[in-house]
């Protein structure tokens, strides 16, 4: 029994060893004008396939531990292989005549052993092209694609069970575009590359700024130094890319109090846009109101409250309601163009009267009388001692009184105010009322003294 498993084991250990012999072992392609380079290593067929450039002088050869190989080469699959002669030189035989569209391996009595090269000669499938030109197909507005004179045969192979496969090209399209930086706001021009297989069957994306596109390629030339480049010539862009933006003027008198419940009228407003100059050549702003129920409105339905044509514009918003500010760009021939929209909200009229304040007392609290407001586009308020004295008058609300008169503290007590307004929904306000400025005695003698 323990020489029986003794046997099984050692068949075990030997199929091991031929397996790891077989692992070790290898195939080496060299000869024609350049060196071969392996093209694609097809590891569940075990096959590799080597790119020659001119296969009369090629030789493959392999090493295993055995002295003896027989070599097969087949055309479609390995079933209809035919046997090839070889030199025997130890352990690594060597064939040469090697050709181009065939497979070639050395028969190994393992499964594990058995590996395959297929042979693809570049100097007869090279890459050929006359003429390079950008597409009158397509939308020119997001993308375009290239077209020319080219010869480009395909780089096929067959795994061992027949199976067809195709080693891919790669080419690089260089050419210019624009980007754009939030942070600057602004375009800058920015070299693009593409790597495609294909160069005339796949769409790049539409440059933002005149430029040629360049094409060089494929890999396989490059390696055997016979790159090709060619050129388009220049290509007119017509692609839009547009970013708006808006921003409030900043001496429009804006109660920060109450912005955090929505925009308070009058406020002007500044709408930018920014795009790829000089492609975007023109510029249109619609400023309407959202009536109730049209959302989104047709063209046809935009009763607008301005058009302007601009980069940018401004525009003071009197009414309450809510807005939108719509953009569009279009290029210099008037292919494309893009449009944004910035919507903003405007809201009622409000007005609220404190009846109290301290000046002097504790700074940068309660020491100034001052309105509560939003959406005012008319104001005028007046303060009165009890004798109708004017005190202040003024017509900012969003300003205030600090209590004083020709420079000094008026005396605490009972003062009274009159104010008028209109608000941007129309909303009328006249309000009159007393005011108490307090302020503790001992504070008010040190102010006097």
């Amino acid at each position: 029994m323990l020489r029986k498993d003794f046997r099984k084991s050692g068949i075990i250990i030997c199929l091991l060893l031929l397996a790891v012999a077989a692992i070790h072992a290898q195939y080496r392609v060299t000869g024609g004008a350049e060196t071969p380079l392996l093209a694609e290593d097809d590891t569940p067929n075990r096959l590799q396939v080597y790119m020659v450039y001119g296969a009369n002088d090629v030789e493959i050869s392999y090493t295993s531990s055995s002295t003896s190989h027989q070599w097969y080469r087949y055309k479609t699959r390995m079933q209809d292989a035919e046997r090839i002669p070889c030199v025997q030189n130890g352990t690594t035989s060597t064939i040469r005549n090697v050709e181009d569209g065939y497979g070639y391996y050395v028969g190994e009595s393992s499964i594990i052993a058995q590996r395959y090269v297929w042979i693809i000669d570049y100097s007869k499938h090279a890459f050929e092209i006359s003429g390079l030109y950008v597409s009158d197909k397509g939308d020119p507005c997001s993308s375009v694609h290239l077209t020319g004179t080219a010869e480009m045969d395909k780089l096929s192979y067959r795994t061992p069970s027949g199976t067809a496969g195709e080693v891919k090209r790669e080419f690089e399209v260089t050419y210019n575009t624009m980007a754009y930086s939030s942070d600057t706001k602004m375009f800058s021009q920015v070299e693009k590359k593409e790597t495609v297989s294909d160069p005339f069957s796949v769409s790049l994306p539409a440059p933002l700024c005149d430029t040629d596109f360049l094409l060089k390629g494929d890999q396989f030339a490059c390696h055997f130094n016979r790159e090709k480049s060619i050129s388009t010539g220049e290509y007119q862009a017509v692609a839009i890319e547009v970013h708006a933006d808006s921003s409030y003027v900043a001496d429009e008198p804006l109660n920060m109090s109450t912005a955090q419940e929505g925009l308070c009228a009058p406020v002007t407003v500044r709408f930018t846009a920014h795009a790829n100059e000089p492609v975007a050549a023109l510029y249109i702003w619609t400023i309407y109101e959202n009536k109730e129920g049209s959302e989104n409105p047709e063209e046809e339905d935009i009763d607008p409250i301005i058009r302007y044509t601009g980069d940018e514009v401004e525009y003071t918003f009197q009414q309450a309601g809510n807005f939108t500010a719509r953009l569009e760009v279009s290029d210099r021939t008037g292919t494309c163009s893009e449009t944004e929209e910035i919507t903003l909200s405007v809201s009622d009229s409000f007005l609220d009267i404190p009846n109290a304040f301290s000046p002097g007392t504790t700074p940068g609290i309660n020491d100034e009388f001052r309105v509560v407001y939003k959406s005012l586009v008319r104001f005028s308020g007046t303060i009165f001692n009890r004798w109708g004295t004017q005190m202040f008058h003024w017509t900012d609300p969003a300003k205030g009184w600090d209590g004083k008169k020709g420079g000094k503290y008026v005396p605490p007590g009972v003062y009274f105010y009159v104010i008028e307004a209109t608000g941007s929904d129309g909303k009328k306000y006249k309000k009159s009322g007393d005011i108490n400025i307090l302020r503790p005695k001992t504070i008010d003698d040190q102010i006097h003294d």
